[in-house]
């Protein structure tokens, strides 16, 4: 398992919106729309559907904003890597932050491994921490990186959010490709959590 590269994570984020700014605005606003009217349930959905129109675009492939919701096609695998991993982290914030702030990278990487075909929400996630745990700080930083990437557009009225959000989402989907070697099957690997 590789360690992310933030450079390449941050390029890859700002050449996708470059190449098609309409459709990763429309689509990140989608993810935020639906995530909040849903309390965060139908985040899971959305945000794995977005990875797959991430994968398609990364292969030559035509996207558009309603491919989005593509992700509901697994929806309870989606929603299991998205919801507990998110309760992971957020227990890792409550527990003096630092823990939470460390595995971070925990939720899109689970997202990741179920758009790329992982049928099991629970075993993307716990597929998800292993590749965290091989490149810890790596991921740390590269997901603490993105994070301030995204949210830099706050300082502009929130009106920047729209262009640095999906800058954050695609860079934070080459994070997880690269943390899981492109997502491999995970066959053969004996995860063990005591």
């Amino acid at each position: 398992m590789a360690a992310p590269d933030i450079g390449a994570c941050i390029s890859a984020g700002i050449n996708g919106l470059k190449t098609n700014p309409v459709t990763h605005i429309v689509t990140t606003l989608l993810i935020s729309v639906v995530g909040g009217a849903s309390a965060g349930l139908l985040t899971g959905p959305m945000v794995v559907g977005y990875m797959r129109m991430l994968k398609v675009e990364e292969e030559g492939g035509k996207v558009e904003f309603l491919d989005v919701f593509k992700g509901f096609d697994d929806f309870v695998p989606a929603l299991l890597a998205v919801l507990l991993s998110s309760i992971l982290v957020s227990i890792g914030f409550m527990l003096c932050f630092i823990p939470g702030l460390l595995i971070a990278a925990l939720v899109p990487t689970a997202a990741y491994l179920v758009a790329v075909g992982e049928k099991d929400g629970i075993n993307a996630i716990k597929r998800a921490f292993e590749a965290l745990k091989a490149n810890l700080f790596g991921a740390f930083l590269c997901s603490l990186i993105l994070g301030i990437v995204g949210s830099i557009g706050m300082i502009f009225c929130f009106v920047g959010m729209f262009l640095t959000l999906p800058i954050a989402f695609i860079g934070m989907y080459h994070m997880a490709k690269q943390l899981t070697d492109g997502g491999g099957s995970g066959d053969g690997l004996v995860i063990t959590l005591s």
